[in-house]
Formats: structure tokens, C-alpha cells, sequence
């Protein structure tokens, strides 16, 4: 199943990416990992919860290139820590797909989150 949702940044996040992009105006793989954070947040019962440990650590997290070039498309897996619907905190691994053209706005491809 594929899924399509575009995501327009906020001003802070919008100069948080233009900060992290290559001077050839292809984003850094840290714009893919903030944005997967992003759309991870979206699908949590309280995402004001969530707690990605460990973001720069390969343990972790990873972002993968699908595509290097227009548009761009990474892979991003890792863990997520957050409260569920009993306020019991619990992890879960997810792995998003995105893709940009400009690094302005970001498409989700795909999504699969689990809880351990």
C-alpha cells in the first residue's frame, strides 16, 4: 500500500532544513531523518511523547539514499519511544520512505511503524 502525504514546513523547521542542505540544493540526509520524525509523530496516540534516542546513532536510526537525484527519495528507520493510549511508555520501530524535489515539501511514500 502505498500512501501519499505532503508536508509543508513551519518557518523554524523550514531554516533548521535549508540549514542542512548540500550547496547543490540536495538535502542532507538528517532533512529525511527530521521529516520521518515528523510524519512518525503524526501517527502516535500522544506525540508530544515521543522521544527518538539515539538519532545520529547507527544503532538506532539509519537513512538510507533510494535516490540521488530530482527527487531525491531516502529510507529512514529507527526507534521511537512514546506513551501509548494507557500512558505506559513504549517503543517502536519505524521505517519511512520520502522524497523531495525542492526541500521545501516532503512526501511520505511509505510508512510502517510497529510496536515492539
Amino acid at each position: 500500500m502505498r500512501r501519499h502525504t505532503t508536508a509543508t514546513l513551519t518557518a523554524a523547521l523550514l531554516l533548521a532544513l535549508t540549514a542542512c542542505s548540500s550547496g547543490d540544493g540536495k538535502p542532507l540526509d538528517e532533512s529525511a531523518a527530521i521529516m520521518c520524525e515528523d510524519f512518525v509523530k503524526q501517527r502516535l496516540k500522544s506525540p508530544g511523547t515521543a522521544e527518538f534516542p539515539g538519532v545520529t546513532d547507527s544503532d538506532y536510526a539509519k537513512t538510507t539514499v533510494l535516490s540521488d537525484t530530482k527527487p531525491w527519495k531516502y529510507k529512514v528507520t529507527g526507534v521511537v519511544d512514546s506513551q501509548n493510549g494507557l500512558s505506559a511508555t513504549v517503543r517502536s520501530n519505524y521505517e519511512c520512505t520520502v522524497s523531495t524535489k525542492d526541500d521545501d515539501t516532503w512526501t511520505l511514500d511509505d510508512m510502517k511503524l510497529t510496536q515492539r
